[in-house]
């Protein structure tokens, strides 16, 4: 059993996560939920010893099977990592290597436990943990692939794999799902899961989908600003006529209901008949075939779909980062501009990595706006932060950089800078997929709002159906490239 009593962790003071009791039981799923910023990933952390050096750490106990975890030093860490804790990361691109295959960094994971194993009878092993994973017959291929060449849903098994390869007591996960369609991720979890029990490892899993939550935890903590406000069985802590208030407002955030129709016979975007292929092993390989659609202003166009249905291309192809091998994007009745700008911007999936953590909120903006009209960054404050105040980010945050705010806070930055060039399309790449029910909420009722006072056009990339139904007037369904509607 993992038992934590009385954690605490502070930076300067300042408290950042108290934890009065909680246990995690062996072989069992625990899941954490809560807000951006209550310290959820915190505590993965802690359990893993990468907290930073800055970081004050204080228990009365944080053991396993009596083993005190607080006082071990980078030595003892290093032996638990990969043998007693695996763990999972969010972004599997991030965590793994890009110039390196993906057998290489498997088997470099199982040397370092078992240095004097032959490396025939290692990469037997990494090919095997890969099978179970949920790769099957494609391990062989991924063995031999850098992540690249991967999809999202193969890259996660990879790391997945990594976690599991020597059987750890526990396996952490910190939102393995989150950039996956809502097809793969159910088949990701299913393995996780199920790759977990075959080993006897106990899972301790960090996930803002409450949909996937209920259907495979058997332990729930909730966390808010820090705090454990809730811990229990999932279908207690989950019960609606009985769960913490906190917990019904999460459950009451989640999309629901349809999308009005738009009253307006303005088609502002024409996609005609659009197709696209790529080179691969020499041979072309088809993305996108024969798309077409027509959006009126202040009409949402969601596109659905699996991994590799195409959705990132038409994205691509619809801001000019790619060319399509045939067809038109026409815009207010003209073909769309070859340089920019078009009149089309986008909101990409992760505001962190959209953004340069150098520069102030103010000055993200005011750079978008001096390209366009000309002068220096500093000649356009004032408008750039009419910009963040029409995206309703707090005045406080406006000479803030970007790591010092939350996921939903980046968001909205991300959403002021696209809005500045007043395009009169944006396509918005899983632009919520990263964010937990109650921002994710706030973040569609202030696109709703956009919407309503603009006119503007979206294209709404998601591989959450709900999201889909709550804020599409069209959805369409992509699978290998073909479009078809969404019943």
């Amino acid at each position: 059993m993992l038992s934590i009593r009385h954690l605490r962790i502070s930076v300067r003071g300042k408290s950042l996560l108290q934890i009065e009791e909680l246990q995690f039981q062996p072989g069992r799923v625990h899941a954490i939920i809560g807000e951006s910023g209550s310290g959820k990933s915190l505590m993965l952390l802690t359990l893993m010893g990468l907290l930073a050096p800055e970081l004050s750490v204080e228990a009365d106990e944080l053991t396993w099977n009596g083993e005190d975890w607080l006082m071990a030093d980078s030595r003892t860490w290093q032996k638990r990592r990969g043998k007693v804790m695996g763990m999972v990361f969010q972004e599997p691109m991030t965590a793994l290597n890009p110039q390196l295959r993906c057998g290489d960094q498997l088997m470099e994971a199982y040397s370092i436990h078992e240095p004097h194993t032959p490396k025939d009878e290692a990469r037997r092993h990494c090919l095997a943990k890969l099978e179970r994973a949920g790769l099957g017959s494609l391990a062989e291929r991924v063995m031999d692939s850098f992540p690249h060449e991967l999809s999202g849903g193969q890259r996660q098994r990879v790391v997945i794999a990594m976690a599991c390869m020597h059987n750890p007591a526990w396996v952490l996960a910190d939102e393995p799902t989150t950039a996956l369609d809502s097809f793969t991720r159910m088949a990701v979890m299913s393995d996780l899961k199920r790759l977990c029990q075959e080993q006897g490892s106990g899972l301790i899993w960090v996930s803002h989908e409450l949909d996937i939550v209920a259907e495979m935890a058997q332990e729930i903590s909730v966390l808010r600003k820090g705090q454990c406000l809730a811990a229990g069985p999932a279908a207690e802590v989950l019960n609606p006529n009985s769960c913490h208030p906190y917990v019904a407002e999460l459950i009451e955030a989640l999309p629901k209901g349809s999308a009005s129709n738009v009253a307006s016979d303005r088609p502002v975007l024409d996609i005609r008949q659009l197709f696209k292929s790529y080179m691969r092993n020499g041979q072309a390989q088809s993305v996108l075939n024969g798309f077409s659609a027509t959006v009126h202003r202040g009409e949402t166009l969601v596109i659905l779909g699996k991994s590799g249905s195409g959705k990132s291309t038409l994205a691509k192809l619809l801001t000019g980062l790619e060319k399509p091998d045939s067809g038109e994007i026409w815009l207010s009745g003209k073909p769309l501009p070859l340089r920019p700008p078009t009149g089309i911007q986008m909101v990409f999936q992760d505001p962190y990595a959209s953004l340069n953590q150098q520069q102030e909120s103010w000055y993200a903006v005011a750079e978008v706006l001096a390209q366009q009209q000309g002068g220096r960054p500093a000649d356009h404050r004032s408008l750039a932060e009419s910009k963040l105040r029409e995206v309703q980010l707090p005045e406080s945050l406006f000479s803030v950089r970007p790591r010092r705010m939350s996921g939903g806070q980046r968001q909205r930055l991300c959403l002021a800078r696209a809005l500045a060039s007043e395009p009169e399309v944006l396509v918005l790449d899983e632009a919520v997929a990263a964010l937990d029910p109650l921002v994710q909420a706030a973040v569609l009722d202030l696109l709703k709002h956009i919407q309503q006072t603009r006119g503007t056009v979206f294209i709404f990339i998601t591989h959450d159906q709900a999201v889909a139904r709550s804020i599409g007037n069209q959805i369409v369904y992509l699978e290998n490239g073909h479009a078809q509607p969404y019943v």
